[in-house]
């Protein structure tokens, strides 16, 4: 399955996929590098898009399609850009659990992709490598990548 056709096969999203990164807001763009655009599949903007539906979740911020060589299935980087300090950790994981059940709830041809979630410092990070707060993280499957995330 290709990113685009899962996000256009998925209700409350159908519309909200745009090339590149553009469904990324610009003050967010600054936080993700991409080596090779070619390589991207594509982007949406979960927050945005479920807002009307959802005003009171814990929306997860951005789904990015990626390929990284030809032959290679495409995989999905669910990205949360949020301040990275201890009261943020409680804040992400919540919204890391929201955007798991509405995967498995709402939305199974994303769900059915290669994914990783990535949370990326909007600001300075308060939490050192060997915290207790990223192994609580990596518990959870969820990988914190500082101020910047590379494609």
């Amino acid at each position: 399955m290709k990113f685009k056709e899962a996000v256009e096969g998925t209700p409350g999203v159908e519309a909200a996929w745009r090339p590149g990164l553009q469904a990324i807001e610009r003050a967010d763009r600054r936080h993700i590098d991409v080596e090779d655009g070619k390589c991207l599949r594509g982007s949406v903007n979960l927050d945005a898009a479920m807002k009307h539906a959802r005003p009171h979740d814990p929306r997860w911020d951005y789904g990015v399609g990626h390929q990284a060589a030809r032959n290679a299935a495409e995989i999905v980087y669910w990205i949360e850009i949020h301040p990275a300090n201890n009261r943020g950790v409680a804040e992400v994981l919540s919204k890391l659990a929201w955007l798991i059940q509405w995967l498995k709830d709402s939305a199974p041809l994303l769900r059915d992709m290669p994914r990783a979630y990535v949370w990326v410092s909007s600001g300075k990070t308060s939490f050192t490598l060997s915290s207790p707060q990223r192994k609580r993280l990596a518990v959870h499957g969820l990988r914190h990548v500082g101020r910047t995330f590379k494609l």
